[in-house]
C-alpha cells in the first residue's frame, strides 16, 4: 500500500487567521472542510498514487476535476469547474455525496457581506458559524453568518458595539455624567454612570438621554432625599379579599391616604416600614424585591381585576400568604440599610 510522501517541500499555512486554508506546493490555495481544520498545514502534501478513471468520471459528473491526491490515500484535491478553486475532500464524499466547493462558498459569503454593507475579513477560528467583518464605521465586528444573511435580506440591522458605547459616552457627557459600564444586572435598558461628585448609579439610558435623572448623592430631587419601603395590609369591607402591598414612598402615610385612592371603608394596617438613605436606593431595592417575588413566587401575585376598583395601582399587590416571604426579603434589605426610623 502506498504511503504518503511529499513530492515537494511541505505547504505553508496562509496565516494563523486563515487556518482553514493552506497554500499548496504549487502555490495555490487549498480550502479545507471544517471537520479537518484541526489538522496542521503540513499534512496536506501530495500523495504518491494513481487516480482511478472511475473517480475522474464521478468528479466530472459533480462539477469537479481531480487535481491530485493529497494527505493520504483517502483524500483528493478537487478543482471546481466553475471558479477553479481547490477543495480537499475524502474519496468517500466524492463517491456518496455532492462535494462543496470552498471557493464558491467563500465567494457567496463575500457577496452576502457586501450586500449587508460589510467586508468579510476572515472566518472565526473557534466557531465555524461566525466570521469577522469590517463595518461601515471601520470597526471589526464578529457576527454569525445567519445574522449577516438576514441583514443582507433587509430583515434586521447590524449594530457596532464600539459605536454604541461612543454614542452613550457622548450622551452622558451632554448631561454632565460619565458612562461607566453596561448594567451589571443584565437589563439592556440601563447603564451605570458616574456623576462629577463621584457617585456611580444605575440609570435608564432613555431617562439620561432626556436629562430625567438626578444624582442620588448631591442632587436635590426625590432621588437624593431619604425615603421608605413600606409593607401594609389592606382590608376593604366590601367583599374584596384581604391583600398586602409592598411599595416605597418619601411620604408613606400620604401615599396610603391619598395616592392609592382607597375607598373610605378600607383599613390600612402597617406591617413594616424600613427607612432608606435615598429615593434612588428605595426605588431600585423595591423593584428588585418585586422581581424576585414574580420570578420565584408567581402564585402570590394578585390578578389586577381583583383590586382594580379599590386600588389606584396595576401591580405589586399580593395575597396574604406572601407575608412570610416578603418579611424575609425585608430582613435582607434592612440588613443592607440598617438606619432606623426616628
Amino acid at each position: 500500500m502506498p504511503k504518503s510522501q511529499p513530492l515537494r517541500p511541505p505547504p505553508r499555512a496562509l496565516s494563523r487567521d486563515n487556518s482553514y486554508e493552506v497554500v499548496t506546493n504549487s502555490g495555490r490555495r487549498l480550502h479545507v472542510p471544517h471537520r479537518s481544520r484541526q489538522m496542521p498545514a503540513d499534512v496536506w502534501v501530495d500523495f504518491r498514487g494513481t487516480v482511478p478513471e472511475i473517480w475522474k468520471a464521478m468528479a466530472r459528473d459533480k462539477g469537479f476535476r481531480i487535481h491530485r491526491r493529497v494527505r493520504d490515500r483517502l483524500h483528493l484535491a478537487l478543482e471546481c469547474c466553475i471558479c477553479g478553486s481547490l477543495t480537499a475532500h475524502k474519496v468517500y464524499t466524492l463517491r456518496t455525496a455532492q462535494p462543496r466547493c470552498g471557493g464558491c462558498a467563500e465567494a457567496d459569503l463575500i457577496a452576502q457581506a457586501r450586500k449587508a454593507g460589510l467586508v468579510l475579513l476572515r472566518r472565526d477560528q473557534r466557531d465555524r458559524h461566525y466570521a469577522l467583518y469590517r463595518g461601515k464605521c471601520g470597526h471589526v465586528l464578529k457576527r454569525q453568518f445567519e445574522l449577516v444573511n438576514r441583514v443582507a435580506n433587509g430583515l434586521t440591522d447590524v449594530k457596532c458595539r464600539r459605536c454604541l458605547i461612543e454614542r452613550e459616552q457622548e450622551e452622558a457627557r451632554k448631561q454632565g455624567w460619565e458612562r461607566v459600564r453596561r448594567d451589571r444586572s443584565g437589563n439592556p435598558s440601563y447603564r451605570e454612570y458616574r456623576h462629577p461628585c463621584g457617585q456611580v448609579q444605575r440609570i435608564a439610558r432613555g431617562n439620561l438621554q432626556w436629562g430625567q435623572c438626578d444624582c442620588a448623592r448631591c442632587g436635590k430631587s426625590w432621588t437624593a432625599k431619604p425615603s421608605y419601603i413600606y409593607f401594609i395590609s389592606l382590608e376593604f369591607g366590601d367583599g374584596t379579599p384581604r391583600l398586602v402591598k409592598l411599595g416605597y414612598s418619601k411620604h408613606p402615610v400620604k401615599r396610603w391616604r391619598h395616592q392609592l385612592k382607597l375607598p373610605k371603608s378600607a383599613q390600612v394596617d402597617v406591617i413594616r416600614v424600613i427607612s432608606m438613605p435615598t429615593g434612588h436606593d428605595a426605588s431600585g431595592t423595591e423593584r428588585a424585591a418585586h422581581a424576585a417575588l414574580m420570578r420565584e413566587h408567581p402564585d402570590f401575585v394578585v390578578p389586577n381585576h381583583i383590586f382594580a376598583d379599590v386600588l389606584n395601582v396595576v401591580s405589586e399587590v399580593y395575597w396574604p400568604a406572601a407575608e412570610g416571604v416578603i418579611q424575609g426579603l425585608l430582613d435582607g434589605i434592612e440588613a443592607r440599610y440598617p438606619t432606623k426610623i426616628s
